[in-house]
């Protein structure tokens, strides 16, 4: 699909068919692609031996069924493997002591490759800009170290300024972490510019799927004595957390739908007389309609 704006086309044009692409390599990668990079949402890209190309897609789920069933055909046995899942998420927040009036963006590189950028945002006269933007990069290679770049929008080949965090110390937090890092490279004034970002790295290690049977049987027959026990004694953050693998577990074995409606008779039941409070608390049923 020709992007519609301009941006990096050069691995878009001429649009290649998946036919012509070989797929037997042990060094196959398929990834989604972010769309600050190709100019395009709901991208992937295809990584061979020999080349790079990327094809563009009308929705996520399209794009999320094209990735599913590509890797299918690059490992077929990718069910029965024990893998390791690598992904990140940031939050870009801001920016200040900033050169003043300058249009910066932010770049995310994972050792040394751009991933994504934020929008191109023009730094105030105090030297504060602010993004807040999400990233969620899923899917990604074994990666050591996560680099913050700040380029002017018309010479993004040269860094402002920049930070290099250890992706281990995303890592070894179980909840997203935030701080202010300082950037190295001229400021604005006498203050050392520094970014504001939240992230959490998460390495995930995937079993073959006949180590989790016994446990998808349990939750599939079982998910109302288990989400009974567990409301009253867990602490919201981990409320979001389960109900997510829940909504995910019950979707694979086609009880989803059954699953959230117990989950909102339940409320009804248990905020009879306060339905002001129905839907609106930091419940298991909430955070799964979220999910």
């Amino acid at each position: 699909r020709v992007p519609s704006r301009s941006g990096s086309r050069e691995s878009l044009l001429p649009p290649p068919s998946t036919a012509e692409l070989d797929l037997t390599g042990d060094n196959v990668i398929v990834r989604p692609v972010h769309g600050s990079i190709v100019g395009e949402k709901f991208c992937f890209q295809i990584i061979t031996g020999e080349s790079s190309r990327s094809f563009g897609c009308t929705s996520l789920a399209e794009r999320d069924r094209w990735i599913e069933n590509l890797r299918r055909t690059v490992q077929p046995n990718k069910d029965n493997c024990e893998r390791l899942e690598l992904a990140l998420s940031l939050w870009v927040y801001e920016a200040r002591d900033l050169p003043p009036r300058r249009r910066l963006r932010c770049h995310l590189h994972l050792d040394g490759t751009l991933f994504a950028r934020t929008t191109a945002k023009v730094a105030g006269s105090d030297g504060e800009l602010f993004w807040g933007e999400l990233f969620q990069l899923a899917a990604l290679p074994p990666t050591r170290a996560l680099t913050l770049s700040l380029c002017r929008d018309d010479h993004p080949g040269q860094p402002v300024a920049s930070i290099t965090i250890p992706l281990a110390e995303l890592a070894a937090a179980r909840q997203p972490l935030e701080r202010w890092y300082p950037l190295s490279g001229p400021g604005g004034g006498e203050r050392v510019p520094s970014v504001r970002v939240r992230g959490r790295y998460r390495e995930v290690r995937v079993l073959p799927i006949v180590r989790y049977k016994e446990l998808a049987e349990f939750i599939t027959f079982h998910y109302r004595e288990l989400c009974a026990r567990l409301e009253p004694t867990i602490a919201v953050r981990h409320k979001e957390e389960l109900a997510g693998a829940l909504v995910h577990v019950l979707q694979s074995t086609g009880k989803a739908k059954s699953f959230l409606i117990d989950l909102g008779v339940a409320e009804l039941d248990r905020f009879d007389d306060r339905e002001a409070l129905i839907f609106r608390e930091n419940t298991l049923a909430t955070k799964a309609i979220d999910e």
